[in-house]
């Protein structure tokens, strides 16, 4: 008997990553709420090996999970996911049944299941892979420390075995019920899923590789098996087609029938034969009981599970047919038994409530057409068939498939489809136009043509049914469905490109509010109480591999557009919100100017009682367009350009917004004078008539309301009736100036003071918008709907950018792969991609990039020296930097001199030069040249790690660097990019990172090295306002403040010409222009130069060399040509060497202002900045947003550059990193890669952290759109360097999140392979003392229940611990009052909820009239929003007290433990975050030191006290609550005022 389906489902989240909604939903049922597991239950867990090795109890173990999987028993299942189950018990088994080859005879069945249900249980937290790490890790177990990667994988293998069984199981021959059997099916369906997106899971032992693990066992489940599945002429006729393809088959074959035994070749035959009979046939019959009962009663259980059953196996078919891998026999197979036309028949196609269910077939129909396209680019050797435009693939291959059906006809049907056989191939691309014509035909003939395509086959044994079977199934006839089947096979669709050009950028409401498109941000991936199956979703998703450049561009569109849509959405709904909309006490209006131009009768006559609508509050980012009598409305359309040639979409559409500003205080009035060009605005229009006034529905399971920002009825709550948007060109005040000039701050007297309160912004609406309105597919209004926006929303700048990025996308699709392979080199393509054969082809060591660098200029040879400059501090440096290396230095070998003190007197650069003479022995051959004496150079003794990485940067080819916790990456990055400057003076290096404040950081330490030339440096964007050099330099860096600074110096330099000139009597001071100044310019100084300087210079060295001759003068005062200029007396001494340098000097005065030349002939702003961005700047830098906004600009102005740098490219998403790396247009440079320049790409960054932010949950947990383009690399297997050498932290706090012991050797996600520490930290006193008043370093503080609450959540999602926020502010008090300095100090924690309550108290703790008023913390901040941060002193409050959080993605934990330096001191509920498997490394560590906050009395910042030093007894302190804290703290205060 079916159950009854539970009604509750999955909690949803708030807003943004970090802000208590990252997190899982441990409340899975209200009724069985989750346990944390006591100590008997985790001894049941962590039993012995021996006790576990027992098949008796892995049987039962397994029986247990299975049976509480069925009776939906949560909280036991929870706590064998904390307990680590499958990690210490099931998964050994598997591994011991492969060693001792036992696979054939242990049952395996139950053990799988257990697997597959732990597996899939709440782990929706933890990183992409990170599902299937149980299989590389070895978990404490002695038993697995020597298991080989092979056996691991074989082990996989027969853990797939134990599960495809149950695929093949009905009710009819099972024990259990029809929802058990649909429940394990998605169950294991689910396991299949998250097998596939953790293909390239990688493990290393000591002695081997990084090797994938489960790919083998996966890719053979739809591999070559697959074939046999196809009907037999469809598989012959490819076949023979194919040739590499025929060989592999014919050796499969042969493989298996060696084996003589029954191979299981129908996993996804099954799968799909089930998917069949649930929609075919289940779904008829459960569609009648949804038509009767559901409306009222609520859908079946049945139902519901085989809807879950069906999206589930639908879902895992779009993602085979998404990996490289798999698809060359998914593809086929699918298209041989019409899969996606069965579908598109059914009636659940078109069933409104399983919306779902289309846009997944939809999908798959997609995913199908683009086979041609795929199959001719993805792991093809073929490189000329990579660099078509996907167009020409799929037009060819389309056109083709005509031919022969025309051929087909002719042959065989010529008297009845003789229209067909002569028209044009054009007219059987068109389905229209083809199913007339097939109408005519006999049903006969239709079968035949179907047959004789290899389309059909009534009578092949893999058929899935007779054509007349399936009509019957599906409720059609059977000439509709042959049509249908020849329809899908012959006719063509729209391209990408053309679909993406005509698509809207800005999302309207219709997008904005639709579930299935944005769907809430809740916590993807949790079970709810009726399954432990998160629901799919018709989201693409981002793999490790990609089938071409085409998909890898559609996927990253798709998803950034929704993406960019929810953020917009949450905006929108806060603005709205705060603008308190409401109907006008006057009632209606039907003045027909009010909100139309009076042209469209019958729109007007809609709105003649459209209401007044005011808004009683107001919002920053929100301003209300106010009709009047002078303007008409608050925008107005200006003008639309006619298309383009070849467009069916206007070229422009241009419109005036027009702002008041009367009401608004001076700092919002300066906020909206801000808006600059290309900035974007939102028009939204509000009808308070139409507010239903209801409140926001409430979540299920919960007595909570949805939060407004997840709740799709909010535009009937507000009365939202349209949004669009628009981009700012420019805007103006009431007397015409145009305040978004930036050249304004730069003129004399700076920017203008704007005139009077009202500002007219020209915009640009969107085209594609516009003439979807017009013609009647948008708004019902029309183009009317412009009439009636009565509120404009902007955003803040970073989250604004979205639409440069989609801009760029859609330009890249619409030139197709070439127009990409002209940016990026071919040698590096294929591995950005993941289709090439060898993830290491890119490296510098490689063959392919030895060629490369043999064939190109710039470059430098692996047999070449390699100048690196400073790099290292004296020979000693040089020789420990090469470890095992023969090292000499001018031919001599290096002696243990003592290294150098600080001093650059002596100091050499190097030319280094690596000679490998075989196996094990390398010599370094290094050659020095004088050290400036003007600059300080590098301070830094980079480890021989960081001069590996040093030299990999300067070497061709894409160089990864894993830089964790303070291990200096900035610095190596600095140091590349200084001696990229150095040693290749033509080239130009970009630095490209995510954040401005990161992009700061390196350009300020670029700066005050000293030894790069300030004129070369350009920083884009606008994060430039906040860079404060340490250099002498007092100029901004951007593109308008370097042409300032330039002709300012350029007037210096002039200045000393005139000088120069009246010192040697070519001119006089009258010749003086006005008020002085010089009358000179960059034109006549050089003729100046030529004529009289240059004539001087040559006599005094013709001088010099006959002076010379003889011997050396010790002083040539007498025939120095220009001591006036430089103020000597006749009688004064001037050694010849001096004379030389004040020679140089005049010279460079010269040869820089030839420099500057240009910049005086050009005469506007626009054309000196383009001049100085595109041939003077040697070292561009700016964010990825940035890169993506000026991409199409830079481009135009024919912007070029050899190098590119990108830090922090491990916060990046995936297309954030590959756009910076089309900045400029490919071209023939005698360069072996034919189109592009670029010659090195460096990416640096750190996988094991925190990946880039996605607001919405589901983007980054079901579609993976939280990759990173640098962890997918590394994924791949792309060789990287580790820096290995922390100076950050003290040993014992780095120890938290580093590698330990070698049991953990086959573990890579979340410690650091040798992690060491610099001599500084255990050398230096800071690290050496202990912390005052703390007896230990770090130390986990158990906080129980406060006034009887731990976590509480006073709106959705919003959690608050209010006891551990007391504590780590009473901390923080106890801290200050013996000494601490506040800004030493920073508070964390991991929910945005606790970050309020913590500033809350720390405002009334330590607000005006308390006795440390004004005392506050360096910093009060979520552990997401200070990744790439550090303090001394960290206090850590984790808040969650019944479930560990989103914590358990052990890269937020491992930022987390990183971020101080010299004291940790984490608040939690300790019974729950010691229990997580997950966390089992750090918190083991924690666990032995005392879990109550442990202080030393009487001690005073700074202590004496070391660590590790005893304390005596009554020294000690123990504090027990929360409230004997605040106890001390409080009698601490009154001591502290009375001594004051």
């Amino acid at each position: 008997m079916a159950r009854k389906s539970n009604s509750s489902t999955r909690k949803r989240k708030s807003t943004t990553r970090n802000n208590d909604d990252d997190d899982e939903n441990e409340d899975h049922n209200e009724d069985a709420p989750r346990k944390t597991p006591g100590k008997a239950q985790k001894s049941n867990n962590n039993s012995d090996v021996a006790s576990s090795s027992s098949s008796d109890s892995i049987m039962e173990l397994s029986s247990q999970i299975v049976a509480a999987f069925h009776s939906r028993s949560n909280s036991f299942l929870a706590c064998q996911v904390d307990g680590g189950a499958v990690e210490k018990r099931l998964w050994p088994y598997f591994v011991r049944c492969v060693a001792e080859r036992q696979g054939e005879t242990q049952p395996l069945e139950h053990a799988a299941l257990a697997v597959a249900t732990l597996t899939n249980w709440d782990r929706a937290d933890s990183g992409r892979g990170e599902r299937l790490l149980f299989v590389v890790e070895n978990h404490d177990n002695d038993e697995l420390s020597d298991v080989t990667p092979s056996t691991r994988t074989e082990a996989f293998a027969l853990l797939l075995k134990g599960m495809l069984p149950y695929l093949h199981k009905t009710s009819q021959d099972s024990d259990s019920n029809y929802n058990d059997v649909v429940n394990t099916k998605t169950q294991i369906i689910q396991f299949l899923i998250h097998s596939y997106s953790s293909m390239e899971l990688r493990c290393k032992n000591s002695n081997a590789p990084r090797v994938t693990v489960i790919d083998g066992p996966l890719i053979d489940l739809a591999g070559l098996r697959l074939w046999s599945s196809v009907p037999f002429r469809k598989r012959y006729l490819e076949l023979k087609r194919d040739g590499l393809l025929r060989k592999r088959y014919g050796l499969f074959e042969a493989r298996q029938a060696q084996k003589k035994e029954e191979q299981d070749v129908t996993f996804l035959p099954a799968v799909v034969k089930g998917v069949l009979e649930a929609v075919l046939d289940g779904g008829r019959e459960k569609q009648n009981e949804i038509d009767t009962d559901s409306h009222q009663n609520g859908a079946s259980a049945e139902y519901a599970n085989n809807k879950l059953f069906i999206s589930k196996s639908l879902e895992l078919i779009i993602d085979l047919l998404s990996y490289p891998q798999t698809r060359p026999h998914v593809a086929p197979y699918l298209a041989s038994h019409q899969f996606a036309v069965l579908l598109g028949l059914s009636k659940l196609y078109h069933d409104k409530s399983f919306v779902l269910f289309r846009q997944q077939v939809d999908m798959i129909i997609d995913s199908e057409r683009m086979e041609v396209v795929a199959s001719a680019t993805a792991a093809s050797s073929n490189e000329e068939m990579q660099n078509l435009p996907h167009d020409d693939i799929a037009s060819r291959t389309i056109y083709q498939r005509a031919h022969t059906l025309q051929k087909l006809l002719h042959r065989h049907h010529l008297r009845e489809t003789s229209e067909v056989i002569f028209a044009g191939v054009g007219r059987l691309t068109d389905p229209k136009w083809l199913r007339e014509k097939i109408a005519l035909w006999t049903e006969d003939t239709l079968y035949d043509v179907c047959y004789r395509s290899r389309l059909v086959d009534d009578n092949d044994e893999t058929s899935l049914g007779t054509s007349e079977e399936l009509a019957q199934r599906l409720g059609c006839k059977r000439r509709e469905l042959l049509t249908s089947i020849l329809l899908y096979h012959q006719s063509s669709r729209k391209s990408d490109a053309v679909l993406l050009a005509s698509a809207p950028l800005y999302p309207i409401e219709t997008l904005l509010w639709d579930p299935h498109s944005v769907p809430p941000g809740y916590h993807y991936g949790s079970p709810t109480s009726s399954s432990t199956i998160p629901e799919s979703l018709s989201l693409p998703k981002l793999n490790a591999r990609f089938l071409s450049a085409g998909d890898y561009l559609l996927r990253n569109f798709r998803l950034f557009r929704l993406e960019s849509a929810y953020e917009i959405r949450v905006d929108l709904i806060d603005v709205v919100k705060r603008m308190m909309p409401s109907v006008m006490a006057d009632g209606y209006t039907n003045d027909s100017n009010y909100y139309g131009r009076g042209n469209n009768d019958s729109a007007n006559k809609d709105r003649d009682l459209f209401a007044k609508t005011k808004f009683q509050g107001w919002a920053r980012m929100g301003l209300e367009l106010k009709s009047n009598k002078e303007e008409k409305q608050g925008l107005r359309l200006i003008r639309v350009d006619p298309p383009k040639l070849g467009e069916r979409v206007p070229a422009n559409v241009i419109a005036e917004v027009v702002l008041d500003l009367y009401h608004c205080a001076t700092s919002l009035i300066e906020e909206w004078d801000a808006l600059g060009e290309f900035d974007n605005l939102f028009l939204v229009s509000v009808d308070a008539s139409k507010m239903s006034g209801a409140p926001a529905p409430m979540m299920l399971d919960k007595d909570q309301r949805i939060p407004d920002e997840e709740d799709f009825t909010f535009p009937q709550r507000y009365g939202i009736q349209a949004v669009r948007g628009c981009m700012v060109l420019e805007v103006r005040d009431e007397a015409g100036v145009v305040l978004s000039d930036p050249a304004l701050a730069y003129e004399e007297g700076g920017r203008p003071e704007p005139k009077g309160k009202r500002r007219y912004l020209r915009v640009a609406l969107d085209p594609a918008q516009y003439a979807a309105d017009a013609a009647g597919h948008g708004s019902p209004l029309g183009i009317d709907v412009y009439d009636t926006f009565n509120l404009v929303v902007r955003r803040h700048g970073r989250e604004n950018n979205f639409k440069a990025v989609l801009e760029t996308i859609r330009g890249l699709m619409k030139g197709g792969a070439m127009s990409m392979y002209r940016s990026i080199p071919s040698w590096l393509m294929p591995v950005l991609l993941g289709y090439g054969g060898d993830p290491s082809a890119a490296n510098y060591s490689s063959p392919k990039m030895i060629s490369f660098s043999s064939k190109t200029a710039g470059v430098n040879s692996p047999s070449a020296a390699l100048d690196y400059g400073d790099t290292f501090i004296d020979d000693v440096h040089l020789r420990d930097s090469f470890v095992g290396c023969d090292v000499t230095v001018d031919g001599l070998a290096v002696t243990d001199a003592v290294p150098m003190n600080g001093t650059n007197q002596g100091r050499m650069k190097y030319r280094v030069k690596v000679i490998d003479q075989g196996p094990g022995k390398v010599k370094v051959e290094a050659e020095t040249y004088p050290f400036p004496a003007l600059y300080d150079g590098n301070p830094i003794r980079f480890t021989p790690v960081q001069v590996s990485a040093i030299r990999s940067g300067l070497s061709p080819g894409l160089t990864t660097i894993i830089g964790p916790p303070g291990t200096g990456k900035t610095d190596v990055a600095v140091q590349i990019i200084a001696n990229l400057y150095h040693s290749f003076p033509t080239q130009r290096t970009v630095i490209v990172t995510h954040s401005n404040a990161a992009l700061n950081d390196i350009f300020d330490k670029v700066m005050s090295r000293g030894d790069v030339d300030e004129r070369y440096m350009l920083r884009l964007g606008s994060g430039e306002r906040n860079l404060q050099s340490t250099s002498s330099s007092s100029h901004d860096f951007t593109k308008t403040g370097r042409v300032a600074h330039i002709l300012s110096r350029r007037g210096e330099l002039l200045e000393k010409v005139q000088q120069l000139s009246e010192s040697l009597g070519v001119s006089s001071p009258a010749e003086r222009g006005v008020n002085g100044a010089s009358s000179y310019t960059c034109e006549t100084a050089e003729y100046f130069y030529f004529h009289h300087v240059k004539k001087r210079i040559e006599s005094f060295e013709a001088t010099m060399r006959i002076a010379n001759a003889d011997a050396k003068p010790d002083n040539v005062i007498d025939a120095f040509p220009f001591q006036k200029y430089f103020h000597m007396d006749k009688g004064a001494s001037l050694p010849a060497d001096d004379a030389n340098q004040k020679v140089k000097e005049v010279d460079a005065l010269f040869k820089e202002l030839s420099e500057y030349r240009p910049i005086e002939l050009l005469r506007s702003q626009r054309q000196r900045t383009d001049y100085l961005l595109i041939k003077q700047a040697r070292i561009v830098a700016m964010t990825c947003t940035h890169a993506a906004i000026a991409r199409a600009q830079l481009v135009e102005l024919g912007f070029h550059y050899d190098n590119i740098i990108m830090e922090e490219a491990g916060q990046m998403l995936d297309v954030e990193t590959f756009i910076p790396l089309l900045l400029q247009r490919g071209e023939s440079d005698d360069s072996a890669s034919s189109h592009s320049r670029l010659k090195r790409v460096c990416l640096i960054g750190d996988h094991n952290q925190l990946p880039p932010v996605v607001k919405n949950v589901s983007f980054s947990k079901y579609s993976h759109y939280d990759q990173s383009l640098f962890a997918r690399l590394i994924r791949l297997g792309v060789p990287s360097i580790e820096l290995n050498k922390q100076g950050r932290a003290r040993a014992d706090i780095a120890k938290l999140y580093r590698y330990l012991t070698p049991l953990f050797s086959l573990a890579r996600l979340w410690r650091y392979d040798d992690l060491g520490d610099l001599e500084h930290v255990t050398n230096q006193d800071t690290f050496k003392k202990a912390n005052t008043g703390l007896a230990h370093t770090y130390q986990i503080i158990n906080v129980e229940d406060f006034e009887g609450r731990g976590e509480s959540t006073p709106t959705a999602h919003f959690y608050q611990n209010l006891g551990e926020a007391e504590y780590a502010v009473a901390l923080f008090q106890y801290m200050v009052l013996i000494g601490y300095p506040t800004e030493k100090i920073s508070i964390l924690t991991t929910y945005n909820g606790q970050k309020e309550l913590l500033l809350d108290i720390l405002s009334q703790r330590c607000g005006p009239g308390t006795p440390l008023a004004g005392r506050t913390p360096g910093a009060v901040s979520t552990v997401d929003q200070y990744q790439g941060q550090q303090n001394d002193y960290v206090i850590l409050s984790l808040v969650r007290t019944k479930a560990v959080g989103h914590v358990r993605d052990v890269r937020r934990l491992v930022v987390a433990v990183s971020r101080a330096r010299l004291g940790l001191y984490v608040l939690c509920r300790q019974a729950v975050f010691g229990n997580c498997h997950e966390l089992r490394y750090t918190m083991d560590q924690f666990a032995v030191r005392p879990t109550k906050l442990q202080l030393v009395k009487d001690e005073h910042f700074p202590t004496n006290r070391l660590v590790g030093e005893a304390i005596p007894k009554d020294s000690l302190h123990e504090v027990d609550t929360v409230n004997d804290l605040g106890a001390l703290v409080h009698s601490m205060q009154q001591e502290y005022v009375m001594s004051a």
